[in-house]
């Protein structure tokens, strides 16, 4: 048997959870107080919201599942890439001549990858790199050579200007110096190639000797591992 309750506003409705009764309680001063109203409606609102709320994050069906798992795949941290073993050999050819610790690692990296590009060995290519500045970026000859290559500027000056070339930049430098040298290579062999790169020219006499001595520098570095495990035997 349902209760019935009475009010001069709302008249007379049965007590229970109907919309009627609901909303006479929420209005009707003569039955709550104003703190009592904002109970009864703060604990109506939690019950709605319960009653009616989504499934969490964590709750899996058959329909959801699959998006869950997919969106937990982009949250999984990807390993670090592996190390270049070709950068990794060339680091230490560098750090065997002293070069700063603070950029071997980009220095390497640059005659890596210029030597793929243009299949040239990078530790000859580092070789030269130690005899014409020892790795200084900024190093700049009396003879008007610059960079860590030692590019020279009246011979490529212009044509490094004309593609944007900044000569003062490790990979801009040491990507234009071995392109240089494989067209030196190519044309006259690999040593006398590399004697080109340092100013030798037939025409001019006086540039044999410190060709010759140059070429014996670079090839005493590029040797030094061999050399090495030779005297160990």
């Amino acid at each position: 048997m349902h209760t019935i309750a009475f009010c001069t506003r709302c008249r007379g409705m049965r007590v229970g959870w109907n919309t009627r009764y609901v909303l006479h309680c929420l209005k009707c001063k003569e039955w709550l107080t104003k703190s009592s109203k904002l109970l009864f409606l703060s604990v109506l609102t939690s019950i709605l919201t319960l009653a009616f709320s989504t499934p969490g994050a964590f709750v899996f069906s058959d329909q959801n599942s699959g998006q869950l798992v997919e969106a937990a795949a982009f949250q999984v941290p990807t390993a670090a890439p592996a190390a270049d073993p070709s950068v990794k050999a060339i680091e230490a050819f560098l750090d065997r001549y002293k070069v700063q610790e603070g950029e071997r690692s980009r220095i390497a990296a640059a005659i890596v990858k210029s030597g793929r590009k243009y299949d040239v060995d990078p530790r000859l290519i580092a070789s030269i790199m130690i005899v014409e500045s020892r790795a200084n970026p900024f190093a700049i000859s009396g003879a008007d050579a610059v960079g860590i290559m030692q590019v020279h500027l009246p011979t490529w000056g212009h044509r490094a200007e004309k593609e944007g070339i900044n000569l003062f930049k490790i990979e801009d430098n040491v990507e234009f110096g071995v392109r240089i040298l494989k067209d030196y290579v190519h044309r006259f062999g690999l040593w006398d190639g590399v004697r080109r790169y340092n100013g030798y020219s037939p025409e001019i006499p006086t540039t044999e000797q410190s060709a010759s001595e140059y070429v014996g520098k670079v090839q005493h570095i590029y040797d030094h591992k061999t050399d090495t495990a030779q005297s160990s035997e």
